[in-house]
């Protein structure tokens, strides 16, 4: 015998003329209803480079622009020559927030 007759000598017989479960009609089903609100953007808690001081923001450009075309600068170990040692100071000293 196959797996399939197995499996089918172990279900009831279906009778003809018996009516299937009831399904609830479309009426008696609750409605859901989408309800939209207005949008609300939570309150920046941080500061990041969207609402960062624009000094800031051009420190890090020069800096940026400066290590990504010199061959001697390597920021991930730290070396840079002297413009960009001068570069990366000014970065860092560039408060990122203005003072409130």
């Amino acid at each position: 015998m196959s797996l399939l007759s197995d499996l089918l000598e172990h279900m009831p017989p279906t009778i003809a003329g018996t009516d299937s479960p009831k399904v609830a009609s479309r009426t008696d089903r609750p409605r859901l209803v989408l309800v939209e609100r207005p949008v609300q953007l939570p309150a920046s808690t941080y500061t990041n480079a969207a609402n960062a001081t624009p000094e800031w923001r051009q420190a890090r450009n020069q800096y940026i622009n400066h290590v990504m075309a010199c061959p001697s600068c390597y920021a991930p170990t730290g070396r840079h020559c002297a413009s960009g040692a001068d570069l990366r100071a000014s970065y860092d000293r560039t408060p990122m927030e203005s003072p409130r």
